[in-house]
């Protein structure tokens, strides 16, 4: 009786969380969605959560930091929350980089980052120096000075979406073409070890589902502490919904709720269940009782 009772609670306040939205809330690290006024530059901008100060000029040999601006829109990849507008750049002469740092630096050994961006190629893909290169890098602290880009290459696999060190060394492509106009959902999976680390890079995975079980992987380079990332480019491209957290779930997460009927049809499942425990319940005090 105990046991089946015990049973009974369990399910409602399993019930109860699932009617609130859901078993486990994302809990990201920290986000940004642009939520900027259109045709602002990026450059000083705030927004977002879990950053220390705005977006400042940086990347390594950037001398271009105004050409990001808030465009009117946000990117999507149902079924991923999004929100606000996007940041969007032209091609441009020169390598262009934006910096922000993190409330909690990351890279500590034993621990495991991930970090999701949407990206899309705009006007003519190639255009811009160094063959017109986009995405976003984590930055390393460590001896060696690298850093840690995913995006669009500006050498070796230019027609794929890659993880490498910044600047091009130890690239590691994927099976996925940047298309203009098309966009793409970029994860990448961050095993912070001691020595070189694991990353692990998913193209267009499914929000709210499963993190796969491949990717394109990456262990020849130890990233030391993160504590940041920078915008990077030379080429034209709209991002948008960056995102930092400690499980897949945390940067994937959807936005579509548990269908009504599976709920109305949990709710009666308990009620009925609980129906069945306290008939039982009066049926064995009435015998204690004779």
């Amino acid at each position: 009786m105990r046991r089946n009772a015990a049973g009974f609670i369990w399910a409602v306040s399993f019930l109860a969380l699932i009617l609130r939205g859901g078993v486990a809330d994302a809990a990201t690290v920290a986000i940004d969605e642009f939520a900027d006024p259109v045709g602002a530059q990026l450059l000083g901008q705030s927004g977002g959560s879990g950053f220390v100060g705005p977006w400042s000029a940086g990347g390594f040999n950037a001398s271009i930091h105004d050409n990001y601006t808030i465009a009117s829109g946000s990117l999507t990849f149902p079924p991923l929350p999004t929100g606000g507008n996007r940041s969007s750049s032209g091609a441009v002469n020169a390598i262009a980089g934006l910096t922000r740092a993190f409330a909690t630096p990351l890279g500590a050994d034993h621990t495991t980052a991930y970090l999701s961006v949407l990206l899309r190629p705009e006007g003519t893909l190639g255009d811009g120096a160094f063959n017109g290169f986009f995405g976003l890098y984590l930055n390393g602290t460590n001896a060696t000075g690298d850093d840690l880009f995913i995006g669009k290459p500006g050498a070796n696999a230019t027609d794929r979406y890659v993880v490498e060190n910044r600047g091009g060394a130890g690239q590691v492509a994927s099976g996925v073409a940047p298309v203009v106009g098309q966009n793409a959902f970029l994860v990448l999976r961050a095993d912070f070890l001691p020595g070189d680390d694991r990353f692990t890079l998913y193209l267009n995975p499914t929000p709210g589902g499963p993190e796969p079980a491949s990717g394109a992987v990456k262990t020849d380079l130890d990233l030391g502490t993160v504590p940041g990332l920078t915008i990077y480019c030379t080429g034209a491209f709209s991002l948008d919904e960056i995102r930092v957290g400690t499980t897949f779930a945390d940067v994937a997460p959807s936005a579509v709720p548990m269908p009504s009927a599976a709920i109305g049809g949990m709710f009666l499942l308990a009620t009925i269940g609980g129906a069945k425990l306290m008939r039982r319940h009066i049926s064995l005090r009435r015998a204690t009782i004779r």
